[in-house]
């Protein structure tokens, strides 16, 4: 990781430059991908300011503290950092990854969580569902011989139909295909 130091309005000793630059290295423990670091140490008054701001591969982070005391200041910054860089971490972590990339990162593993073919006799859930009854009673009213509809109580696609006598008899369809899809 490439790490700048800038001190502004202060005279800082040599091996407390050093202390900020071991503590901002020491951060990688936290998230491994950092790629660049600017801490700038400032003094106004009596107040010690420390800030640092921090690339990593997928985003910039930046953290910024004041305390009477330069050491305590740097300390405080590192805190806040580390903090929001476990908290990323765990943001990425939860992330969920598509499917290629599960597959490419973990090989078979990927597969043992894919979703179950879809079940050939349950219809999509935007198509409209009515019940038994209900086809049955527009299969009379209609005159039409057949009637495909999903049943509101399973979602199974059913196919009723009228025999030669009149009676109308409903059963589960076996296979239907989607047309247009």
């Amino acid at each position: 990781m490439e790490t700048t130091l800038s001190v502004r309005h202060a005279d800082v000793p040599d091996a407390l430059r050093q202390y900020a630059r071991d503590q901002v290295n020491g951060l990688s423990r936290f998230f491994s991908r950092l790629v660049e670091a600017d801490i700038i140490l400032d003094q106004e008054g009596h107040r010690h300011i420390a800030e640092v701001r921090l690339r990593t591969s997928s985003d910039t982070h930046f953290a910024r503290s004041e305390n009477g005391d330069m050491r305590a200041a740097i300390d405080a910054t590192i805190d806040k950092m580390g903090r929001q860089l476990r908290d990323h971490k765990g943001r990425l972590n939860n992330h969920p990854m598509p499917h290629e990339e599960r597959e490419r990162l973990f090989g078979g593993a990927a597969s043992l969580e894919e979703p179950p073919a879809p079940d050939a006799s349950r219809a999509p859930d935007r198509w409209p569902r009515i019940t038994v009854s209900e086809a049955t009673a527009r299969l009379e009213i209609s005159g039409d011989d057949v009637i495909v509809f999903v049943d509101a109580v399973d979602g199974v696609v059913r196919i009723g139909r009228r025999s030669e006598g009149g009676a109308v008899r409903v059963e589960e369809a076996e296979s239907f295909e989607l047309e247009g899809e």
